[in-house]
């Protein structure tokens, strides 16, 4: 670990953005000193108040440049401007009448590209995918990257590699060692600065190429029934499958759901025919997707979300839904 990582380690950060968690706490709670939500846990099934400033914090997760131009720039200043964009465009954005007219704010679109791809549970998934595909150093790009990628300079730096079966780590200095690594079945084991300058490029894509794709219906449930979240409050399914790469989203049955607030959710479709869902059937799509955590405004609709990804978990045990 460099002196810089080191340095960093000290910084406590929200995976989750505390103002969004806020959207989701009970209404009795609402006009407290002290709001709530109510927490579940997805392995044990435990529902407990939990204060939006205490759930889903890690340290020095965000503190590094990513693909930021600066040295002295960290994801983590990156990130707070973002969410104090989004905060006030959600208000905004969940405060119009429904049935009326409204595209959906850059502001917005922007926090929920970042979201989608800063999570723990997305970064475990990124781990996953850099070697469970063959390497192949030549091979294409599945589409064009956004305009300016081209401006970006070389930013290679030391990587971490792992031989399998022994556990015996070396680190590459250059491309040409990193490949040549690679070829023999040596893993890639994603360090804090890698995992920031996927952030950073993922959010990118994700902001200008894969979500413009879609269109975006806004749902709001009936009064006495809310949605919930999760720690992947943005997640998708492709054909039935879930933690699939994001270039799986231009697969036309591709479905990404977003909660915004406990009264309005977000769902993107390449489809512009109705949709016909329940907000139940929104939460328990939250909750299969959710890695750690699904969190609501009252313990019942938290409740039933678990109870629903444990039976959708059940049914389709050994199964590709869920990996």
């Amino acid at each position: 670990m460099s002196s810089r990582e080191t340095a960093f380690l000290s910084t406590r950060a929200h995976t989750v953005p505390r103002f969004y968690l806020g959207r989701f706490v009970a209404p009795e709670s609402e006009s407290g000193r002290d709001p709530f939500v109510w927490l579940g846990s997805v392995s044990t099934g435990e529902i407990k108040r939990r204060s939006p400033k205490n759930i889903s914090t890690a340290r020095g997760i965000y503190d590094g440049p990513g693909a930021l131009t600066g040295s002295d720039e960290t994801i983590e200043a990156h990130l707070a401007k973002i969410e104090s964009d989004a905060s006030l465009a959600i208000s905004k954005f969940a405060a119009v009448p429904v049935g009326q007219a409204l595209s959906l704010p850059p502001e917005i679109t922007r926090f929920l590209a970042w979201q989608a791809a800063r999570t723990p549970g997305w970064m475990k998934l990124e781990q996953h995918w850099v070697n469970d595909l063959p390497f192949d150093p030549k091979a294409e790009l599945l589409e064009p990257p956004p305009p300016g990628f081209e401006k970006i300079g070389d930013r290679f730096r030391p990587l971490c590699l792992e031989e399998p079966g022994t556990g015996v780590q070396r680190e590459a200095t250059t491309q040409e060692e990193f490949e040549q690594y690679r070829k023999r079945g040596w893993k890639w084991v994603l360090r804090r600065d890698d995992h920031l300058e996927m952030l950073h490029f993922e959010a990118w894509y994700f902001q200008v190429r894969h979500f413009p794709r879609l269109s975006w219906v806004r749902l709001q449930p009936p009064d006495d029934e809310f949605f919930v979240t999760s720690d992947r409050g943005v997640a998708w399914l492709v054909d039935g499958l879930a933690d699939v790469p994001p270039a799986a989203l231009r697969h036309p049955t591709a479905q990404v759901v977003a909660p915004l607030t406990r009264s309005v959710a977000l769902v993107g479709r390449h489809s512009t025919s109705a949709l016909n869902v329940t907000p139940r059937e929104v939460n328990r799509l939250i909750a299969c997707l959710a890695s750690e955590w699904v969190a609501g405004p009252t313990s019942e609709i938290v409740h039933q979300a678990l109870a629903d990804r444990d039976e959708v978990f059940r049914a389709r045990r050994g199964s590709q839904y869920v990996q």
